[in-house]
């Protein structure tokens, strides 16, 4: 211990600043939480990147039931390369207000 941290100490044992049971020198940290957002935000990322290794897993095993190995290569670039990585501005495709009512009805459709 230094001499200045010695001397502190010893002033707080003289003035009976160490005895009480409220004050301590090593506090104990055992009531102190982390705030419930704080929290949640670690679970929900922890949650993401578990799912996001799952997906992963699954296409795996979809890649390798293929017949062909050029199957396999269109599964795993269909599926895994947006999710790995997000697809760029650029690559995004924009339809006009006909063309997705379009496709909504297309989708809705029971056939």
């Amino acid at each position: 211990m230094a001499p200045a941290a010695a001397e502190y100490y010893k002033s707080l044992i003289a003035k009976n600043e160490l005895t009480r049971s409220d004050v301590s020198m090593f506090p104990s940290y055992t009531r102190m939480a982390l705030p419930f957002f704080v929290a949640c935000r670690q679970r929900y990322h922890k949650d993401g990147v578990k799912q996001r290794r799952q997906f992963i897993k699954e296409i795996k095993i979809e890649e390798s039931l293929e017949s062909r190995a050029l199957d396999g290569v269109r599964v795993h670039r269909e599926f895994c390369n947006p999710v790995i990585i997000p697809p760029a501005a650029s690559e995004m495709i924009k339809l006009t207000r006909d063309e997705s009512m379009r496709l909504e009805q297309i989708l809705v459709t029971k056939y």
